[in-house]
Order: C-alpha cells, then structure tokens, then sequence
C-alpha cells in the first residue's frame, strides 16, 4: 500500500472493472446512498435494511465504497497519509476498519479487513443508514428519541426519557394487539404531501431490549422468542432483570416477525404517549397534555444534532448542523402506569386509539 492516498487513488479502484463488485442504491424516497462493495455486502445490506429502505432507485446524495483488503495490509492502509479533501473519521469499530471521508463528493470510503464476515458487514450498513439519516438532517427534517407503531391505522409515538418504558410498550402493542412496528428509539418527521400531517420515519436500526422488559411480556411466541435469545446471548433472563444497561439487540424486523406482525417504512401520526411509570399506581390511566406539556414533551426529546441522531458514526457529519424543533400537531397523553402493567396497558392504549381514529 502506497504512503499517501489521494481521491484520486480511491476513485480509480471503486472505477475499475471487477466481477466481485456491485453497485446498488438504499434509501428513502427523499433521501438514499449508493454503495460500491462486493456482492455479499450488498446482498447483507438488503437483508437488513428490507422493508425500510428501498432499494435500486432512491436518489443517491451520497456513496459508500467499500474496499476489501487483507487484514495484513489494514495497518498501511490506516497509516497511510491523505491528501486533501480526505479527512479520516474515527469510529467506535473494529481495529481492522479504516475510514476516509470526502467531503467535497459526499463520499465515504470503508476499508474492511475480511469484508464479507459478519461483524464487517454489520459495520457497512450502519455506516450507509448514517449516510441516509445524514442527508434527513442537512435537510432540515427533526428527529426525536422515541419510538412508533400503528394502530388501526393511526400512528403513535412514544415519546419520553431513556427508561421510561417506551420498549416496553411498545413490546406489549405489538404482542397483544397486532400493532405495526415503524421504529424504536428515534425517528424523523416529514411532511405528508398535499394534507398538513405529518409522517414518521423509522429506520432499520437494532432494538436494545431489557431483561425486565422481556419479563414483562406474557406468556407467548413473543416472549418465547425473545427468552431464547437472551439466554443464548447473556444465560438466564431472572437474574439480569433490574440490569438497566445490558440489552438484547433485535433487528426490528425479526421482532416484528416473532409477534406475527410487520414493519412499515413510514405512517402518518395520529397520536403521542408518553409512558410513567408510578409504583403507586393500581391500574394503568391518561392524562391529555396541555399544549405547554406537549411542547415540553417533544422539545426534550428533540435530536438537535448528528451526535444525537447517529452518535457511533458522528465522524462522517459534514458542516455542523443543527435541525429546528417542530411539533406535530397530535394529541399528546401521559400514560401513567403501575409496574408490570402488561395487559391492562395495552388495552388502555387500544381504547385510546379507537377515539382518536373516530374523532380523526
């Protein structure tokens, strides 16, 4: 590997013909990313990403070409020196990765050690879903922490702090009622063409499940799936259940096949809930937020930044951005709940989202 790596360099080898190679599109319909990577990459990347991004004609803002190379030469390849405009990005990955952004082209540029394995093409596609949410944000969209499902045709957010149960509930929707997973942990809000709604836009990223939050669960092929898995990854489920920080990680679309259920892409929002939970509580109730709680509800969950919106992969950030607070116009309710609530809850819920489809 030379001492030095220009643009140059890197275009010439994502140029050349190679029958290992494949070029592909992933994204939104407002917003996608090209990638150049051999053929398992690609094809790991549709896997993962199906049912959320489409794939071979979204609009591509930017690329990501991924260059195989021997774990023996990764070494040169990190110490190599860039000639402007590369700039390297530092991420939280294996030691056998390097990253070069160019900025001036919107281009990314991954050298992977054994490209193909597992945790390589893991790395590959959350860099690609960086590059997409990148593109949301420099457009203005906002994102917020939270999670998104359907219910009878409404969208709901579930909107509050980290620990608060929004996995939860959105555990308990999704096994008991038959609700659409959209996404958990945080979205986008995009307009909806030709009406004043706005839509919710989920992402293909893993959902971190708690101990307690499987425990939580009733009896059922949800919580048998997700029992099995825990105990294949961390042993028993019991005594890990009041670990706040250990978390199972779920492709959103296996958990929403495990509930006989689906993802979707994108819904328009009808409501908001934000999940309390009060141990003195005896059954689960609603309050209707005033206009100044639900401001204050979405402004605190507001993802200002790329290090809020994608913090593992920031590095690949262009020009700093900020996105602006938008509220949606929804109805917002605080559900406030005893521990363990399970059934009762998400009836509550059913309940509430029947109303507010009739008043719709």
């Amino acid at each position: 590997m030379q001492d030095s790596l220009s643009v140059n360099d890197l275009e010439a080898w994502a140029r050349r013909p190679s029958t290992s190679l494949r070029r592909d599109r992933f994204g939104l319909v407002m917003a996608g990313a090209e990638i150049i990577a051999p053929s398992p990459v690609v094809d790991y990347v549709a896997w993962y990403t199906a049912g959320f991004f489409a794939r071979g004609d979204s609009p591509a803002s930017a690329r990501l070409v991924i260059h195989d190379v021997d774990p023996e030469r990764i070494c040169s390849v990190k110490d190599a020196r860039l000639t402007p405009p590369l700039r390297r990005a530092v991420l939280p990955t294996s030691p056998d990765t390097a990253c070069f952004v160019d900025d001036t082209h919107s281009t990314v540029h991954l050298f992977l050690a054994a490209a193909t394995k597992d945790e390589p093409m893991r790395v590959a596609v959350r860099i690609l879903r960086a590059l997409v949410l990148r593109a949301l944000l420099g457009d203005g969209l906002p994102f917020f922490h939270a999670a998104c499902f359907t219910l009878r045709g409404v969208g709901v957010a579930v909107v509050g702090r980290r620990t608060a149960g929004k996995t939860t509930l959105l555990l308990h929707c999704l096994d008991s009622l038959g609700a659409v997973l959209v996404g958990n942990d945080n979205f986008a809000l995009a307009p909806d063409a030709g009406s004043d709604a706005v839509e919710a836009l989920g992402f293909p990223i893993q959902i971190g499940i708690r101990a307690g939050s499987v425990l939580a669960l009733g009896d059922g092929p949800l919580r048998t799936f997700l029992m099995r898995r825990w105990s294949q990854r961390f042993g028993g489920v019991e005594a890990q259940r009041d670990d706040l920080e250990r978390r199972l990680g779920i492709r959103p679309q296996e958990l929403a096949a495990a509930a006989d259920s689906t993802v979707m892409p994108r819904c328009r929002l009808g409501l908001a809930i934000e999940p309390y939970v009060d141990p003195d509580a005896v059954t689960p109730r609603l309050e209707r937020l005033s206009d100044d709680e639900r401001r204050t509800l979405w402004t605190h969950n507001l993802l200002r930044r790329p290090a809020d919106v994608f913090p593992q992969q920031a590095a690949l950030a262009g020009p700093a951005s900020e996105t602006d607070l938008q509220i949606p116009q929804v109805p917002a309710y605080r559900l406030i709940q005893p521990p363990a609530a399970g059934f009762l809850t998400s009836r509550v819920i059913e309940d509430l989202v029947c109303r507010v489809s009739v008043e719709g």
